[in-house]
């Protein structure tokens, strides 16, 4: 074969792996499933007040990455809850439902489910922050942009919960093809460049792990979500 016919074969080639490419993206975007791959993740800090310490927990069943985050100082109720990072509010307001799977009132303690008075902020590239428990309504609205450290709420324990604390959750919403922000696309929370340390649930039940074992030890932690950090 000569160079002209290697050289036709070869754009042959090209053509015909340039389709394939094609069509498997266009199919799965027309099963509604888009191949996606996550933004740089952000600087998260903690949600809180620079130089305070904060003592990061999870139990069994609380679903693999959650944090209850306890103060290390005295009370936790009331204190300031802040955006770990900038991004726009994706949602704020009350969520929780009764043990019979009907809504709860604003402001109901020890529901079955539920963040009570919440925030999700949405940070770009596919990352999203969960902040739940607050006391009361949440200080910023749905669609407001939001500097890290702005002021989300205070801490509370409405929702499914009965003691003060903050329930936090990272997102990296492309690991679930329906991009619901629920189990399949929790991660490792990592503040300040650090990982939690805050992974499994030791529960085979709950994802996004499953895996039964020995839930994650609590750690400390002190917030740099301080303005130079800004």
């Amino acid at each position: 074969m000569g160079a002209r016919g290697v050289y036709r074969s070869t754009m042959l080639l090209i053509i015909i792996g340039c389709v394939i490419t094609s069509y498997v993206v266009l199919a799965r975007r027309a099963d509604g499933h888009p191949q996606r791959h996550p933004g740089p993740r952000p600087a998260f800090q903690l949600p809180f007040q620079c130089g305070e310490s904060w003592h990061l927990t999870t139990y069994a069943g609380h679903d693999d990455y959650d944090i209850d985050f306890f103060f290390n100082g005295g009370q936790s109720g009331g204190r300031a809850v802040l955006a770990s990072a900038g991004g726009t509010v994706a949602w704020a307001g009350w969520q929780a439902t009764l043990d019979n799977g009907a809504p709860a009132a604003p402001g109901t303690v020890g529901t079955r489910g539920g963040l009570g008075f919440g925030v999700i902020i949405d940070h770009g590239g596919g990352w999203f922050t969960s902040y739940g428990h607050l006391q009361t309504w949440p200080e910023v609205k749905q669609d407001q942009v939001v500097p890290q450290g702005r002021l989300l709420g205070h801490v509370g324990r409405t929702g499914s919960t009965r003691v003060e604390h903050l329930h936090y959750e990272q997102h990296d919403d492309t690991r679930d093809p329906e991009h619901t922000r629920g189990n399949a696309d929790k991660v490792e929370s990592v503040f300040d460049g650090v990982p939690s340390g805050i992974t499994s649930d030791g529960s085979a039940s709950t994802g996004p792990i499953r895996t039964a074992g020995p839930v994650s030890p609590p750690q400390d932690r002190t917030s740099h979500n301080c303005p130079q950090s800004r």
